[in-house]
């Protein structure tokens, strides 16, 4: 999965390189990059011949990408190819899908950047209360009461781990979801391009449907938005949104409401998705604020569950038996 975003990415990038800035034609652009193999880019230069061989043979482009073997193209990256060929935009769509594949690496890299101090932090605490155990195991490991004493011990132990874990899990999926990338913002700024573009509305919905999944809750109300606009529906009333988010509700419902009064329907979603995009900023700054004593606590919680019920049980029966 890594390796396949990075492939995508770098062969996003060096296409989008020679057909744009170097004005090469399509063909051209894969058979020169299907005869780099430097810096570990193996599996782009095969991807680039497979897709060039394929092209030979009369096959368009985007189908091409879905049979290619050597990297997983999506279904939402085909869909923007398709578009590409209908509309004449290569181009354009090749610096939007490049933009796009740089976003998502470096929403992965902050996530991963974030977690070395949490990581840092849970490292240590794990290798204290380890010593902490083995110490105070050991004290009584020649006691004739330590038999019974040790299973207190063990789940004193594990119970304390238990909660850590727990910890974690919960801390990394909140910090992966304010700092990962945020499939609303995707989806509305690539129905935004293709709109702008010349794709018409129900169909820039529709194709934004892939960032979110058909079984998430946005997903659905796009897709249902998708169909309604292919009715002659109105933006406004085409995104009916519940009480799951009151606050994008009305950012929605305004932004709808003066695209259609005054006509700059081409331009709403791209402005919906900066001002999703400035509310994730701020929410990132938090993140980052808080991160550190965010992990302090947890670890603190862990370490005084630790030694209340495995420290100071251990010493108070080394008392009595001193």
């Amino acid at each position: 999965m890594i390796n396949n975003r990075k492939n995508k990415k770098q062969f996003t990038v060096l296409l989008e390189e020679l057909v744009c800035h170097k004005s090469c034609d399509l063909q051209s652009a894969l058979l020169l990059m299907s005869k780099s193999e430097k810096h570990g880019k193996k599996n782009v230069s095969m991807a680039a011949q497979n897709l060039y061989n394929s092209l030979n043979k009369g096959n368009m482009f985007s189908l091409a990408l879905k049979q290619c073997s050597f990297i997983e193209f999506d279904e939402l990256y085909i869909s923007f190819v398709s578009f590409a060929e209908r509309c004449g935009e290569l181009k354009n769509t090749l610096g939007f899908l490049k933009n796009k594949c740089i976003r998502e690496e470096e929403n992965y890299s902050a996530v991963l950047q974030a977690s070395v101090y949490p990581m840092f932090v849970v490292f240590v605490s794990v290798a204290a209360s380890i010593g902490l155990f083995a110490y105070s195991n050991s004290l009584f490991a020649f006691e004739e009461s330590g038999i019974s004493f040790s299973s207190g011990i063990y789940t004193s132990f594990y119970l304390s781990f238990c909660f850590l874990i727990l910890f974690c899990v919960l801390a990394f999926v909140l910090l992966k979801k304010i700092l990962g990338t945020n499939k609303l913002y995707e989806a509305f700024l690539a129905a935004g391009f293709l709109i702008k573009a010349g794709e018409s509305l129900s169909n820039a919905v529709n194709d934004a449907v892939n960032i979110l999944g058909y079984e998430s809750k946005e997903g659905q109300l796009f897709a249902k938005a998708g169909k309604k606009l292919s009715y002659g529906a109105g933006l406004k009333n085409a995104f009916e949104l519940d009480s799951w988010n009151s606050l994008l509700r009305q950012e929605l419902e305004e932004a709808f409401f003066y695209a259609e009064n005054s006509g700059g329907e081409n331009d709403v979603f791209e402005k919906i998705a900066l001002w999703l995009n400035a509310r994730d900023e701020k929410r990132r700054a938090i993140c980052f604020k808080l991160l550190e004593p965010f992990f302090i606590c947890g670890t603190g919680i862990f370490l005084l569950i630790f030694l209340m019920n495995l420290v100071l049980p251990v010493f108070t029966q080394g008392t009595m038996i001193f």
